[in-house]
């Protein structure tokens, strides 16, 4: 892998931490920008990189962002917050 240093609006930045924040899987920034500029080059010049096929989470990294709790005192259960699951083909 190499290394590059890119300068993006303060807009996209912050935007960019909002989603970092808001994905349960935790990403990284780094991943995000690479796979959009992947996916990016793919679109705009097809013969120079191909997509790669995406796959969803998988059950471990699922139950990592759930974060299961004990019974509370009184016994009442809280609602967990599980993942939407993709269907990848293959």
């Amino acid at each position: 892998m190499k290394r590059i240093s890119v300068t993006i609006p303060d807009e996209l930045a912050e935007a960019l931490n909002r989603a970092v924040r808001l994905d349960p899987l935790k990403p990284s920034k780094s991943r995000i920008v690479s796979e959009a500029l992947m996916r990016y080059l793919a679109l705009k010049y097809p013969g120079l990189i191909r997509l790669r096929p995406v796959k969803g989470p998988t059950v471990v990294a699922a139950l990592k962002t759930v974060k299961p709790q004990a019974p509370s005192p009184t016994l009442r259960r809280a609602r967990l917050r599980i993942p939407r699951w993709v269907r990848v083909e293959g």
